[in-house]
């Protein structure tokens, strides 16, 4: 199995955390600095933003069992998670709003990546808790987009290679989870012997983050605006410095940045993160920033590719859960993927977004819309292209 490369601990760097280290010192501070990095979107890119939910919108909806969801509970903490249990759990109401079973203390500002087994693409979505009563919860759409495939490929996030799963949840909600271990197994034994304290401490956790190929991460912006994106790529690519402290590579995307930009102004920051065969999650939260340290980024590079950011991530708080929504999902039984046919069709319903979006594309967008096939295969081999560049290996799978 291919691993993500480790990077090494920074000399200045704790047991209690990065508190003056040299990613501390590289952080990026400013948007200019950091479409200085980054770049800019392009204009394709943000025309696919919209502000209520489409035919496309809804159909993913419809066939989505599972998604990431993002809120700040009672108390104002961060927090990520995973809801759902099958497709449709997210009914519509209006082209505007939507509702789910779920019991979180959400208020507020929310986000949403909804993942669709077999689909590389997913559907983000960001909102505000309208009503919330008796394990149910009412979203008001403020924006909706399809997100690129390149998370989902890099993790190769339905493509299992894992088989054995702890004893499943008992006696909690569908969509909520119950702590297994906030620091580590039953005995505490560290996983590693310089991680000997702090919520990343413990074998459980870090064979969690090994095992990992794709996460999903919630931030907020100045406003308290909501995001949450997947996050894909080899296994153990979210890697522990300390026992306080993970650092998360950023390769090469849509450009959107939208996780980096809200840390500027918020450094809120909450993730979940899933193994591709098992049916718990790990949950982290804490504070976050983003750092170009070309020591930092060289020790997660991907043969020549080195990423061109990276996240460090101040943990107050780590525990895996099991979740009733990722078994009830069954995500990685091959019967419940789309197959060819769904996947054209969602490539035909994204395709005529452009048109929606801008008047003059409509007729151009409902003629590529007739040879989706042909663009979805046109599609996955760009992307491929582009991941082999990146250091991924010739079995990146087809969507």
């Amino acid at each position: 199995m291919h691993t993500a490369p480790r990077p090494s601990p920074s000399p200045a760097t704790s047991e209690s955390g990065p508190r003056d280290n040299t990613a501390a010192r590289h952080r990026i501070t400013t948007a200019a600095q950091l479409e200085t990095i980054i770049g800019r979107p392009a204009s394709l890119v943000l025309m696919k933003e919209l502000a209520e939910l489409d035919d496309a919108a809804r159909r993913m909806l419809d066939l989505a069992p599972l998604a990431g969801f993002g809120y700040r509970d009672a108390g104002g903490r961060p927090r990520s998670t995973v809801v759902g249990g099958e497709p449709g759990f997210a009914v519509v109401e209006s082209p505007t709003r939507f509702a789910f079973a779920c019991d979180a203390d959400a208020s507020g500002p929310v986000s949403f990546v909804f993942l669709l087994p077999g689909v590389g693409e997913t559907l983000r979505v960001n909102g505000s808790v309208a009503e919330r009563s008796n394990g149910r919860i009412v979203i008001a759409v403020s924006q909706a987009y399809v997100h690129c495939a390149r998370a989902i490929l890099r993790s190769r996030l339905w493509k299992p290679s894992v088989t054995s799963d702890p004893p499943p949840a008992t006696g909690a909600p569908p969509n909520t989870e119950g702590p297994v271990s906030a620091t580590g197994n039953a005995a505490g034994t560290p996983a590693r012997a310089d991680i000997t304290e702090g919520p990343l401490s413990g074998t459980e956790i870090a064979g969690f983050l090994a095992e990992s190929p794709f996460a999903v991460v919630s931030s907020w912006d100045r406003d308290g605006g909501s995001d949450t994106s997947p996050r894909g790529d080899l296994p153990g690519f979210v890697q522990a410095i300390d026992g306080h402290t993970l650092v998360i590579p950023d390769r090469r995307g849509n450009k959107r940045a939208d996780t980096f930009h809200n840390l500027l102004t918020d450094d809120g920051f909450a993730a979940a993160l899933l193994v591709p065969g098992r049916t718990d999650v790990l949950h982290i939260s804490g504070t976050a920033l983003v750092t170009d340290d070309p020591e930092l980024l060289a020790g997660m590079a991907l043969g020549s590719a080195v990423p061109q950011a990276a996240l460090v991530v101040t943990v107050e708080r780590a525990e895996v859960t099991p979740s009733r929504a990722v078994a009830a999902a069954d995500l990685w039984d091959d019967a419940v993927r789309a197959d060819a046919a769904t996947r054209s069709e969602l490539m035909a319903l994204t395709t005529k977004q452009l048109g929606a979006a801008k008047p003059a594309l409509r007729r151009p967008a409902r003629v590529l819309a007739v040879f989706s096939r042909l663009l979805r295969r046109i599609m996955d081999a760009s992307y491929r292209r582009a991941l082999r560049k990146e250091g991924y290996g010739d079995d990146l799978p087809k969507h």
